[in-house]
């Protein structure tokens, strides 16, 4: 049987938290390793703890989460955060994936919905709450320009596609009978020439216009 994936939990809401740590406890895959209050407590105790993902409201006194993630992607970029919040705005949503979040979903998400994405964020893939898709790409259409070339390689475009399949950089590589290295390099330079901070981001930009199948 496989270890349990460890989960560090940050939100101020204290029941909620309790909750949620029974919640992940029971199951017996999901192990709460550690609870923080705030974004810089969440910080410290990732730091600490080595958690395999990290469970993080948008809104917290004393430290908000958006500002914990673009810490947490400088000292720990290896780290998936996953956004749990009540907010379903633009700003909060949008910000959250600009700062480094590997996924956003909101609080009444069903169980297994959150189950899944955590298992997806630790095997290196992003996740979004389906009730938040329509939204990102809204926004995305919002801010870009529709009918433009796209600036990547036909090996950029073949791996931006496997991206927006939701393939993990092991299994494109896997898949392209190249080294996972050689992913990561890719989709580095693919970020850099669209101008996003993430693979969800990329996915969505590159499917609104019209540059994947």
């Amino acid at each position: 049987m496989p270890p349990a994936i460890r989960v560090l939990i940050a939100d101020d809401h204290t029941l909620f938290r309790r909750g949620l740590v029974s919640l992940l406890n029971e199951t017996g895959e999901f192990m709460v390793a550690g609870e923080a209050g705030n974004g810089p407590e969440a910080v410290q105790l990732a730091g600490a703890l080595r958690p395999d993902v990290v469970l993080m409201d948008v809104h917290m006194p004393g430290g908000g989460g958006v500002e914990a993630v673009e810490q947490l992607s400088k000292t720990s970029p290896a780290l998936p955060v996953i956004m749990l919040t009540v907010s379903d705005t633009d700003a909060d949503l949008i910000g959250a994936i600009r700062a480094g979040a590997k996924g956003y979903f909101l609080k009444n998400a069903e169980t297994e919905e959150l189950y899944t994405a955590l298992r997806k964020a630790v095997s290196g893939q992003a996740v979004l709450d389906p009730a938040l898709t329509d939204r990102l790409f809204r926004h995305v259409a919002q801010t870009s320009s529709p009918g433009e070339a796209a600036p990547l390689s036909f090996r950029e475009t073949e791996i931006l596609q496997l991206i927006a399949a939701g393939c993990t950089n092991r299994e494109i590589a896997i898949r392209l009978s190249v080294s996972e290295n050689t992913i990561k390099t890719h989709v580095a330079r693919i970020l850099e020439k669209l101008g996003t901070t993430n693979r969800t981001e990329a996915a969505a930009l590159a499917r609104q216009r019209g540059w994947l199948s």
